[in-house]
C-alpha cells in the first residue's frame, strides 16, 4: 500500500539583522507567500531515491545511501550529490539521530522558491524534508524539536547557521531571534516587492551548481575573516545592527512604516559595510530608494560580485509600487510581489 507524507513551508524575509544575527544580535524575519514541498513515499528497494522538480537542478534524480551510489544524468555522484547537500545531511543526520532507514524511501521536492536568492531555500529544504521523514517513520514531531533537528543540518553544511531562517519556515508568521532564541511574533502584514538577480540558469554546470548551492556557507565566512581583520570597527556596526532592529519591531508595532522603511535604508549600508552587497543588488537598492520607496535592502545573505551577484533585494513600495516593478524588470531582476505573516510548516498524510 502507497504511504505518502506532504509537508511544505514557507519562504523567509530578513527584515533586519541578517548576518548579524549569526553572532548574537536581534534580527527580525518573516514568511512570505512562497512555498516549498516535499513528498515522501514508499518505494521497492532500499535507499532514498530523490527527484527535485522546477528548481534550478531540474531533473536531477538520484540514489542516496550505503548501498546504492547513482546518480542522473550526471555521471560525478560525488559532485551531484553536493547540488542538494541539505537532502543528504538531513537524511545522514536522521538515520544517524534517530536510526532510520532499511527500506526504500521516494523523496519528491518542488518549490516556488529561487535557490540561493537569500530567502531561505536551504531551511526551507531541511524543515520540509525532516518534517516529512520523521512523520513517515512515525518519530515524534512537535514544531520545536523539527526545527532543532534542521537547524542542526543546516548548521552540520554551512558552518554557522543563524536559527533565523528554519525558525520562520517551521512557524512561519514573524520571528525574531536574539542569542539563539526564538520569539514569534504578532505584527502586521506588510505588502512587500522581491527583486532577485542572477538565478541559477539550466545551462549552468554541475560543478558550478554545486558552488551555488552552498552559497551561504561561503558568504559567512568571509564575513567572519572580515570581522576577525577589524575586530573593533566591526563591534560598532554590529551593535548599531542590534539597535536597527530594536527601533524596527517598535515602528512595525505603531504602524510607522516612513520609519520602518528609513530603518530599512540604514540596515542594507550597514551590510554594504561588511561586505555582502555586491554591485548588481547595490543597483537595484539605489534605484528603488530614487523612485520613492520608502526603504529598500538587501535580504538574506546577500552575494558576492565573482559569484555572479546572486541574490535578493527587499522593498517597503509605499506608493511607488508599479514604478519600481518596472525598473527592476527592465534591469534584468525577476520580480514578485510578496506578502509577510505566511504560514508555516504544513504536514498532511495523503496515502
Amino acid at each position: 500500500m502507497m504511504k505518502q507524507i506532504r509537508a511544505s513551508v514557507p519562504a523567509k524575509a530578513i527584515l533586519f539583522g541578517e548576518h548579524f544575527v549569526v553572532y548574537g544580535k536581534r534580527a527580525l524575519a518573516t514568511a512570505i507567500n512562497r512555498r516549498l514541498m516535499v513528498v515522501v513515499s514508499n518505494r521497492a528497494g532500499r535507499g532514498y531515491h530523490v527527484k527535485i522538480d522546477n528548481i534550478p537542478t531540474f531533473g536531477l534524480q538520484m540514489v542516496l545511501g550505503h548501498e546504492h551510489r547513482m546518480a542522473y544524468p550526471y555521471k560525478d555522484f560525488d559532485n551531484a550529490s553536493k547540488s542538494i547537500a541539505y537532502v543528504r545531511k538531513a537524511i545522514e543526520y536522521l538515520e544517524t539521530e534517530y536510526g532510520i532507514g532499511g527500506q526504500g524511501v521516494e523523496i519528491e521536492i518542488s518549490s516556488e522558491i529561487p535557490l540561493a536568492a537569500g530567502l531561505g531555500s536551504s531551511a526551507a529544504t531541511c524543515v520540509a524534508t525532516i518534517a516529512a521523514l520523521k512523520h513517515y517513520f512515525s518519530l515524534d514531531s512537535d514544531l520545536e524539536g523539527i526545527r532543532e533537528d534542521a537547524h542542526s543540518v543546516e548548521k552540520a553544511v554551512q558552518g554557522n547557521a543563524s536559527p533565523v531562517d528554519t525558525a520562520i519556515s517551521t512557524y512561519g508568521g514573524y520571528v525574531q531571534i536574539e542569542r539563539a532564541k526564538v520569539r514569534r511574533l504578532q505584527l502586521p502584514e506588510l505588502d512587500l516587492i522581491i527583486g532577485t538577480i542572477g538565478c541559477i540558469p539550466l545551462s549552468m554546470g554541475i560543478n558550478k551548481s554545486s558552488e551555488f548551492s552552498l552559497k551561504t556557507k561561503k558568504i559567512v565566512e568571509e564575513v567572519k575573516v572580515r570581522k576577525e581583520s577589524f575586530e573593533t570597527v566591526f563591534k560598532y556596526i554590529f551593535d548599531a545592527a542590534d539597535e536597527l532592529t530594536a527601533h524596527a519591531l517598535r515602528a512595525m508595532e505603531r504602524g510607522d512604516f516612513a520609519m520602518l522603511g528609513a530603518l530599512m535604508n540604514i540596515n542594507h549600508g550597514l551590510l554594504d559595510a561588511i561586505g555582502v552587497v555586491p554591485r548588481r543588488l547595490s543597483e537595484l537598492v539605489k534605484q528603488s530608494q530614487e523612485l520613492g520607496a520608502l526603504g529598500a535592502k538587501v535580504t538574506g545573505a546577500g552575494g558576492l560580485d565573482n559569484m555572479g551577484g546572486v541574490g535578493s533585494v527587499l522593498v517597503l513600495p509605499g506608493e511607488a509600487g508599479d514604478r519600481i516593478k518596472v525598473a527592476m524588470e527592465v534591469a534584468g531582476a525577476l520580480v514578485k510581489g510578496a506578502k509577510t505573516g505566511e504560514a508555516g510548516l504544513k504536514i498532511e498524510r495523503i496515502g
